[in-house]
């Protein structure tokens, strides 16, 4: 019998190898590495964790910006349980993995006659890092990717295994769905999908007062719309836009890159297609290229303060910061039930402003964030923010909530790190 003081370390468990996020910002080395195949393989990880008195975090594909995966105890990698378990097609629901990726999942989908009802425009997160951080797409009638998520099962700091439902868990899913790794180490997700659809993309530039004038008309009109506010003639290289689309501009700064995405039934006919339109099916049109080469903050502000916010930044950004080219992308989402969303409760506009990798951008991010903070503006958790405790207090009517549930479930705080204890602990 192996008493306390002996308990061996698990053969999944390797000294800790060096680790960087997506855009090279940060890095780090753990003392131990996990990279589990099957279930238990995490049980017995956190196991020892908690023996040892070792934090854990979840690395996924490191597209976050803020410090959320470094810890110096155990980082765990899903890189090997990256698979479908089980589809039900008559429900349209799939239960996955944690270290599948958004963009593996929808193309699969694709062959059991199913999609995702939405999802962002870079699809290489793991869909389990897309959930905790609030990830999204847009469109007024769609809320973010935790919505579709429908029964979890996670491994509690005390290495025990929980099954959570939305059905059965209440207030405890609701806090679950954007949790950012603190209620656990989640081993499976189960997804409510919808059947298969196309979608007619649409791709025009235009000015900003007309993009602006029409807003509520585009999003009346088209499933998802959002725009790129250009500030100047360089800023689409930025973000690698295309340039061969229709252009009703009248100058070639201060425009907007306009997008619409319509549902086609599969079984509809291709329509004919002119310049920048293209067509296919939603897990090929949602996803878009970009190259990690900018520093960045997205905010939510409520729905109908958005244009006002906006022409706030649009002001900051042609008079204080004239040569910042990055574009902003505006995009509606529907209010959800999570207690961490950045749409818990309301109907928000995002409002992601990015700036290049140098240290000099970090002027430009605090003044859009002080003016976004007069909005109650809320955090995308995947980008860099600036929030306190108080400041998180005062944004989210369940902030509270959720943190009792984090001490409840991890009273020792495995969960937490350096970045995260500051506003959760």
């Amino acid at each position: 019998m192996t008493n306390d003081r002996t308990k061996p370390q698990p053969p999944g468990l390797r000294p800790g190898e060096l680790w960087w996020n997506w855009f090279g910002e940060f890095y780090f080395t753990p003392a131990r590495l996990a990279r589990p195949r099957e279930e238990n393989d995490v049980v017995e990880a956190v196991r020892y964790a908690a023996h040892e008195g070792m934090p854990v975090r979840v690395s996924a594909r490191g597209h976050s910006n803020p410090q959320m995966v470094p810890t110096p105890g155990i980082q765990v990698d899903f890189a090997e349980m990256d698979r479908i378990i089980s589809v039900d097609r008559d429900k349209f629901q799939v239960t996955v993995q944690p270290g599948i990726t958004v963009g593996s999942l929808s193309r699969q989908l694709r062959d059991y006659g199913m999609s995702l009802n939405n999802q962002g425009d870079i699809d290489t997160q793991t869909i389990v890092g897309a959930i905790a951080t609030g990830t999204h797409g847009a469109g007024v009638t769609l809320p973010a990717i935790s919505s579709q998520m429908i029964a979890a099962r996670v491994v509690t700091a005390s290495g025990e295994i929980l099954d959570l439902s939305e059905k059965k868990d209440g207030d405890l899913f609701r806090a679950f769905r954007c949790s950012l790794g603190l209620l656990g180490v989640t081993i499976s997700v189960t997804l409510q999908a919808v059947p298969s659809y196309n979608i007619h993309k649409r791709s025009w530039n235009a000015d900003s007062d007309a993009c602006i004038a029409d807003l509520h008309g585009l999003l009346e009109r088209h499933r998802t719309f959002w725009f790129f506010w250009l500030p100047t003639q360089a800023s689409a290289d930025f973000y690698v836009l295309p340039p061969d689309i229709p252009d009703q501009t009248s100058r070639g700064h201060d425009i907007c890159h306009m997008r619409s995405y319509d549902a086609v039934p599969v079984d509809h006919p291709a329509p004919e297609l002119g310049a920048g339109e293209v067509f296919d099916h939603s897990s090929v049109v949602y996803p878009n290229t970009y190259l990690p080469n900018f520093r960045e903050i997205e905010y939510a502000v409520p729905f109908g303060r958005f244009e006002e916010a906006f022409e706030e930044i649009r002001h900051l950004r042609m008079t204080r910061y004239p040569d910042e080219h990055f574009p902003v992308e505006c995009r509606p989402v529907l209010a959800d039930d999570s207690m961490l969303s950045a749409y818990a409760g309301r109907d928000g506009y995002a409002l992601s402003i990015s700036g290049s990798l140098d240290a000099s951008t970090w002027d430009l991010l605090k003044a859009c964030d002080a003016i976004l903070d007069r909005y109650d503006a809320r955090p995308h958790w995947g980008k860099h923010h600036f929030m306190t405790a108080e400041r998180l207090e005062r944004i989210y009517p369940e902030y509270d909530a959720f943190r009792r549930f984090r001490r409840e479930l991890d009273p020792k705080g495995m969960f937490l790190n350096q970045h995260l204890t500051p506003l959760f602990a």
